[in-house]
């Protein structure tokens, strides 16, 4: 179906270097969901490596404002919280924080 984005992998099985069969599709979905992943996750390092890697792949500060600004809001959501439990909310904190001066001092590099 030419709706649906196809994923391949490279032979290495390395499903971070998944490309899209329609590379210019905004949002890079390939590139902000390992960040939110990761966020959920706890990972610190590895929030600020997914937030650095979309911006090396392509992916727009916007969206991946966007996407940390979704994070947040769903850590203040009842329904969330009650699905994944308050233990993961609160380890989310710390990489959510990582990634946004990630991407903050990413963009002050870009305009300087």
């Amino acid at each position: 179906m030419d709706t649906i984005a196809e994923i391949h992998t490279e032979s290495s099985g390395d499903f971070l270097h998944a490309t899209s069969s329609r590379p210019n599709q905004e949002p890079r979905l390939q590139d902000l969901i390992p960040i939110a992943a990761v966020i959920v996750g706890g990972c610190e390092t590895c929030a600020e490596k997914m937030v650095g890697r979309a911006i090396k792949e392509g992916a727009s500060f916007e969206d991946i404002q966007k996407t940390l600004r979704i994070l947040a809001g769903l850590q203040k959501m009842d329904c969330f919280v009650k699905a994944i439990g308050r233990e993961v909310i609160a380890r989310m904190d710390k990489p959510l924080g990582a990634a946004e001066r990630t991407l903050r001092e990413a963009m002050h590099s870009s305009n300087a």
